[in-house]
C-alpha cells in the first residue's frame, strides 16, 4: 500500500519517522552591527535565494539557453518595530546611516558599509541544521511602514537585504536530529 511508512510497515512512501525543517526555527546570528537583542525580534526573514541569466542562443526556428552570470536576490527582514530597547527603528535608521548621511547625503565607501551576516536554521532541539556565511551585505530598501487610526496591528519594519554572495556552509549529515554537523 503506498503512503508513509507506519508502525514498520506500508508502502515505499517516505518514513513517518522523518523530520521537516520547520518555518520558524531560525536565527539571523550574525547581521552588521545589530545587536543579538534586535535579531532576536526579527519576525520574517528568508534564506537566500539565488538565480542564473539565461542568454539565448537563436538559430532557425528555435533557442536554446545557457547558465550565464549568476545573481543573489535580495533578502525581506521584517521586525517587530520595538520602542524601548532595543528601539528598532533607531537601530535601522543606523544601518541606513552606514549606506548614506542623510543630513549631508554623502554615500559612504563599500568598506564602511557592507558587512557579513550569518542565517543559521535549527533543528527541534535548537541545534544548528543548516548555516549560511551572507557576504557584502547592506540595506538595499527601508520601509518604516504605514500609519492608520483604525489599526490595532502590530508595527514592523521592513528591509531589503542585498548581498554579494551567500555560501551554505553546515548541514546536518546525521539524517537525524542529532548536534552531528560538518561545518
Amino acid at each position: 500500500m503506498p503512503g508513509f511508512n507506519v508502525n514498520g510497515a506500508g508502502g515505499t512512501g517516505p518514513s513517518n519517522l522523518i523530520e521537516i525543517r520547520r518555518k520558524h526555527r531560525w536565527t539571523f546570528e550574525v547581521l552588521g552591527n545589530f545587536s543579538t537583542q534586535q535579531l532576536l525580534v526579527l519576525q520574517k526573514a528568508a534564506r537566500p535565494k539565488f538565480e542564473f541569466e539565461e542568454p539565448p542562443m537563436h538559430h532557425n526556428q528555435e533557442v536554446a539557453y545557457f547558465a550565464g552570470k549568476q545573481k543573489w536576490e535580495p533578502i525581506q527582514l521584517v521586525w517587530y518595530d520595538v520602542e524601548q530597547t532595543p528601539d528598532m527603528s533607531a537601530g535601522v535608521y543606523a544601518w541606513l546611516g552606514t549606506v548614506v548621511d542623510l543630513t549631508v547625503l554623502n554615500v559612504a565607501s563599500p568598506a564602511v558599509y557592507k558587512t557579513q551576516a550569518s542565517l543559521q536554521m535549527e533543528d527541534g532541539f535548537g541545534n544548528a541544521d543548516e548555516k549560511w556565511a551572507i557576504y557584502g551585505c547592506w540595506p538595499k530598501d527601508v520601509n518604516w511602514g504605514e500609519l492608520d487610526y483604525a489599526a490595532t496591528e502590530l508595527m514592523t519594519i521592513e528591509a531589503q537585504l542585498r548581498y554579494d554572495r551567500a555560501n551554505r556552509i553546515c548541514g546536518n549529515t546525521s539524517g537525524t536530529n542529532t548536534t552531528s554537523m560538518i561545518c
